[in-house]
This record gives C-alpha cells, structure tokens and sequence, in this order.
C-alpha cells in the first residue's frame, strides 16, 4: 500500500508589493489553521515516511509547521523547486519515482496542481482544496510507479473546518 498526503499550503496575502511571489509569506490565520490541522494528525498518530516541499516560502513554511506540530524531523524535509509552478502530471511523474521502501509521502504545494492532482488521481470532478487543507490517498500497490490517474482512494481530507 503506498500512501499520499497532498497538502496546499496555507494562506499566505495576494499581491504584496516589492515581494516576488515565491516570496510570499504566510499570514497570521494561515500559521494558526496550519498548526491545528497538523495537531489534528499527530493527534491520530499520522507520520508520513517523507516530507516534500515546494521552495516558495508560503509551502515550506507550512511543511516546517506541519513537521514541528507532528514530531517529524525538520532536517529530514526535503525541499523540491519542482513543485512550484508546476503541472499536476509533472508532480505524479516524480512521485512515480520514489524508493519504493517508502511507504508514505506527504507533498506541500500551490494550486492549482495540487487540487488537480487529487482530482486526477481519485476522480473527482475539479473540486479545490482550501489552503491549509491536507487530503490522504491510498493505493493498492507496492510501487511507487504503479500510481495512475483515477486509482487512488481517498482515506480522509482535513481543512479545518
């Protein structure tokens, strides 16, 4: 069973002058709904085996959030300029590409890749993630490659509401 945590990062201000937007920061609300979500899943003992970030600030400051509040190690966040900016096909090609001993990975991105990569890999019909928001997809396979479009099932979506 190989398992996928897709996390949008959490609100960050739109349009900020002087700031570029891989820059972006998060706002206050932003850090407080991104703290009590990952509470949440430390709370039902959820740990990803791997933690991937995108680089812009707004995604690694919500992963390294998530890892504080879940006990996950922060030096083992592994930080992936691929995830920004970039199409959800290019995402499952690189989780297609994972060591398949890991069992579970848990990826901070932007929309709209990643609420187009849970609507690709579950079928769902262009539903969007609220920032913050984390959704669980499990598949039925011992390998990362065999992930495809429309097989994945979704476990649980927490956005805190």
């Amino acid at each position: 069973m190989k398992t996928i945590y897709l996390v949008r990062h959490a609100k960050s201000p739109k349009d900020e002058k002087g700031i570029k937007d891989w820059e972006r920061p998060l706002t206050v609300s932003g850090i407080k709904k991104a703290q009590d979500i990952a509470q949440k899943l430390y709370r039902k003992k959820i740990m990803p085996a791997r933690m991937i970030s995108s680089h812009a600030f707004r995604a690694l400051n919500t992963a390294l959030i998530f890892a504080i509040n879940m006990r996950y190690p922060v030096a083992a966040l592994e930080i992936n300029a691929n995830l920004y900016e970039k199409k959800a096909s290019d995402i499952l090609e690189m989780l297609q590409k994972q060591d398949d001993s890991i069992s579970s990975i848990m990826i901070f991105g932007h929309n709209p890749s990643i609420s187009s990569l849970w609507n690709q890999l579950t079928g769902k019909k262009s539903e969007e993630l609220p920032t913050s928001a984390v959704t669980c997809i499990q598949f039925k396979t011992d390998k990362w490659s065999d992930i495809t479009k429309f097989a994945g099932k979704i476990s649980f979506t927490e956005s805190g509401k």
